[in-house]
């Protein structure tokens, strides 16, 4: 139901019923594109519900349509060289944000005019992919092992005093 604030009667609505060309007539021309709007509407409902329409029965596919994003090999290639030969005055290995930092700075890329990664989650990602972050178990280590089902286990309570207040 389509609904419009009118200054002067307050708010405006569409009965189910109606033609959209006698709510745009009864609401007024301020809203031409939104009359428009609705009479396209309209007509493609109309359409759809016609039971002898064979489009009804053909489904569209919600996949992915355009192909995704790739980065540029050079990029990945100079992160995963960053990665492992880190620029001067780092001593250390860089992780995502520093690699994030230094990655603009770089004279190679800059020449190459080529789009960066923004985001330190993306260089994150390429660096999982390309093997040189190493994700961590979902497992929970267990530091006991585990009893059998009703097991005796033996528990020495002789440190543990009662308190009666």
């Amino acid at each position: 139901m389509a609904r419009r604030m009118d200054a002067r009667s307050g708010p405006v609505a569409r009965s189910p019923g109606e033609d959209p060309s006698c709510f745009s007539a009864r609401i007024g021309p301020g809203d031409r594109a939104f009359s428009q709007l609705g009479q396209e509407m309209a007509q493609t409902t109309c359409e759809i519900r016609d039971p002898q329409d064979p489009a009804l029965l053909c489904s569209c596919s919600r996949a992915h349509q355009a192909p995704y994003f790739r980065w540029d090999e050079r990029v990945i290639k100079r992160i995963v060289e960053m990665r492992f030969t880190p620029p001067a005055n780092l001593k250390r290995v860089p992780g995502p944000r520093a690699l994030l930092y230094y990655l603009p700075r770089d004279p190679e890329l800059q020449s190459a005019q080529i789009p960066l990664p923004r985001s330190s989650r993306t260089i994150w990602k390429i660096l999982h992919t390309t093997g040189c972050l190493i994700s961590r178990s979902k497992e929970l280590p267990h530091p006991n092992e585990l009893r059998k089902p009703l097991e005796e286990i033996q528990m020495d309570a002789e440190g543990c005093r009662l308190c009666l207040a």
